[in-house]
This record gives structure tokens, C-alpha cells and sequence, in this order.
């Protein structure tokens, strides 16, 4: 019964959270029509999967031990990095003309070889965090059943195009669009919108997504477990306040992201270190540490970028912004840093994030404030879940000792 418990309650989750298509798309999503990403099914699919895997599972139980789920968790993570290494070398092969067959059957094995652990490294890693979540009383336990329960999988994540106003920086839309696009088509999506709607656009990896199960990003250990206790946290907040207000203003949205930013890095941590027995360095809060003299510093120089055309389009110079824009990433580029399009729309999506130096909100400032004043990680989620408006987040900041 607790099992039919916890699938009737993965789907009603996966119905409250799943954004249906409808027949009215806006002009940017019908220029990028053709890439679209079909997220309804992804969810039918894998969800059914993952709970199938698990019902076969119940019947044949395995002989699972700690030991043995600690090594797949580190074969699997292991051959991500050879394949890293592969695919390295097989580009410099190719550059140079020279046969790539065993490289690609190398990295053909590896593909099938990690396909086969990812079930059972899904299953171990879903279990720590969720005994992290328990340790810190932070979601609804009846008895050994969580909600929600923490679901994800390690699969290849789609794209996203966000589109944005070019005489100002704001997230008028996010489409999510199939992973494998080409460069060549996103940059014909990107100018499509531009020239037919006078809209800046870009099509942007993502590091994961709240689909239920989550999508998460085959990437370490330690940025898998991170990205995985982000997404749950907006799984979490999707029955709270503070959730539920993420597409009111542009602030919650920033709220909910820098918040789940925060938890994914102090939970995704403690998780990490118990797994591997590495110390976790403490927190040091949001200080930017100060830039070296003569060393090209990504953080201070886009926040500078940032600064600099917000003015720019403040003056209704849209032409400058854009061209100082391009200047810039060049620049960027030429320090080691390969940004394709550094746009309105590029800033749109990171400034959403807090502790991006993309962004110039105070909202990670203040919220690492209100972490610091907390208890524990779960007194701050409980602090900001009950949350409704962006308003009463600042009246609670505004009780804080040396409040910033």
C-alpha cells in the first residue's frame, strides 16, 4: 500500500506541474516549432519506467549492499570522465584527419556500459539525499515516505530559448527545445525572432528541470548531487507560497532560483561528503573574493558588463548596448571563456539567478543573510516556503540583525 501511496502521489504531481501544450503558441515559440521539446512525453515515459524498474525491483529483490552501490555511484561517474577524455581525443583525431573507428567503439561501450549502472546509481543517489532531507527536517515524512519523494534521472537535458525585450533585460518567455539542436539552428531560431519580432533570443543549455522525475545533468558527482537538491527544492516549494508565486514578479522568480541555489549548494555538499568521506569546506557566505591585479576575473568583468548596458538601454541606446555587448564577448572569449551570444536575452536568463554576476539583484545577499540568521538549512526553507510576495521576504529581512 505505501508504494501505491507513492505512485498515486507521483502522479498528481506530475499532473500539477507538467505545463500541457496548448493550440495558442506565442510567435516565438512558433518560429522554434521544429526543435520544440516534447515534455509531456518524457514524463509519461520515464516516470512509468523509472516505476516499473522499481515494482521489478520489489519482486526480485537485489543482494544491494552500501559497498556495492557506493561502487557503482563511483564506476559510473568514472566513465563519465573517460569519456570526456575520449571525446577530446577523437576531436583532435578528427581535426587531423585521422581514423576515429576505435575511439568511437570505445566510446560506444562506455554509452551501453553507463546506460546499464544509471538505474541503480539514480536509486543510490536518491536515497542520500533523501535521508539528508530527513536529517534536516526540511520535507513532509510519514514515516519512511517523503514528499515529494526524490525522483530524477540522469539523462541528456533539453535546451532552452529565452526570449527577451531588447530595450530592456526581462524573461518575457522560456521554450524548452530538444538537446540536440545544432549550433547552425539555433542561431537561425535566434535570428528568426529577432527580425520577424524585434526580440532579443537565445537558446541556452540548462543544468536541469523540475519534470517529475527531474532531468538532471550527467555531470561529477558532487554538480549531479547539487543539481538534483536544486530541483527537488522547486518540486518541494511547488505546494508552498513561495512556489506558487515564482511567475508573479520578476523578483520571486529570482527569489525561487537563488534560494534553491543556496540549499543545492550547502545540501548537495553534505550529501557529497557523506558518500565520499571528503571534508566539506564551510560557508563563507556571499563575499566575492577580490581579483588578483592583471588577472581577467569572469565574475567582476560581466557584472561590469552588466552595469554598463543596463545604463546604455536606461538611455534607450538599444544599438550601444547590443554593440558593446558584442565587444564584450569577445573579450570573454579571447580570456578562455566561450560565450556564442551574449545578448539581452542572455542576461534575462542568468540575472535570474542571484549569486550570478550576471545579476544585479541584492536578493543573494539578502538571502544568505537570512541563512546565516537560521538555525539550520530546514529553518531557512521553512523561513522562505511560507513566503507570498517578494514584500514579505523584505519584512523579513528587515528584522534581521545588521540587516544588509
Amino acid at each position: 500500500m505505501r508504494r501505491l501511496f507513492t505512485a498515486l502521489s507521483l502522479a498528481l504531481l506530475l499532473a500539477l506541474t507538467t505545463p500541457y501544450s496548448t493550440l495558442r503558441l506565442s510567435p516565438s515559440e512558433l518560429l522554434a516549432a521544429p526543435y520544440r521539446f516534447n515534455l509531456l512525453f518524457w514524463e509519461a515515459s520515464h516516470l512509468s519506467n523509472k516505476w516499473l524498474q522499481r515494482l521489478t525491483w520489489a519482486a526480485f529483490p537485489r543482494s544491494d549492499t552500501p559497498e556495492r552501490r557506493q561502487a557503482a555511484v563511483d564506476r559510473y561517474f568514472d566513465l563519465l570522465r573517460e569519456a570526456d577524455t575520449l571525446r577530446d581525443q577523437r576531436a583532435r583525431s578528427a581535426a587531423s584527419g585521422t581514423d576515429t573507428a576505435d575511439l568511437d567503439r570505445n566510446l560506444a561501450d562506455i554509452a551501453q556500459r553507463t546506460r546499464r549502472l544509471r538505474p541503480q546509481v539514480e536509486e543510490a543517489l536518491e536515497a542520500a539525499i533523501s535521508d539528508l532531507l530527513r536529517h534536516e527536517d526540511i520535507p513532509f515524512n510519514l514515516g519512511s515516505f517523503l514528499f515529494p519523494p526524490v525522483d530524477f534521472s540522469l539523462d541528456r537535458l533539453p535546451t532552452m530559448l529565452i526570449v527577451s525585450p531588447r530595450d530592456r533585460i526581462e524573461r518575457l518567455e522560456s521554450v524548452l527545445l530538444v538537446g540536440d539542436i545544432t549550433l547552425q539552428a539555433r542561431g537561425d531560431v535566434e535570428d528568426s525572432i529577432l527580425q520577424q519580432e524585434d526580440l532579443s533570443a537565445l537558446v541556452t543549455g540548462i543544468g536541469g528541470i523540475s519534470t517529475y522525475p527531474s532531468i538532471i545533468a550527467r555531470a561529477d558527482l558532487r554538480g549531479s548531487l547539487r543539481s538534483a537538491s536544486h530541483e527537488w527544492l522547486h518540486q518541494y516549494l511547488f505546494f508552498r507560497p513561495l512556489g506558487r508565486g515564482y511567475n508573479t514578479t520578476s523578483d520571486m522568480a529570482t527569489l525561487n532560483e537563488t534560494a534553491a541555489n543556496i540549499f543545492a549548494d550547502e545540501l548537495g555538499d553534505l550529501v557529497f561528503a557523506r558518500l565520499t568521506g571528503e571534508k566539506v569546506p564551510a560557508r563563507t557566505g556571499d563575499e566575492e573574493q577580490p581579483c588578483p591585479e592583471g588577472d581577467f576575473c569572469f565574475e567582476s568583468e560581466m557584472r561590469q558588463t552588466r552595469l554598463r548596458v543596463d545604463e546604455l538601454l536606461e538611455q534607450g541606446d538599444i544599438a550601444g548596448a547590443e554593440s558593446y555587448m558584442e565587444e564584450r564577448r569577445l573579450v570573454f572569449v579571447d580570456n578562455g571563456h566561450n560565450i556564442r551570444k551574449l545578448n539581452q536575452a542572455y542576461f534575462a536568463f542568468h540575472g535570474t539567478y542571484a549569486d550570478s554576476p550576471s545579476s544585479v539583484s541584492p536578493i543573494n545577499q539578502q538571502l544568505t543573510h537570512l541563512r546565516e540568521a537560521s538555525d539550520s538549512l530546514g529553518d531557512f526553507i521553512h523561513t522562505i516556503a511560507a513566503l507570498s510576495t517578494y514584500g514579505d521576504f523584505l519584512t523579513i529581512i528587515e528584522q534581521l540583525p545588521d540587516s544588509p
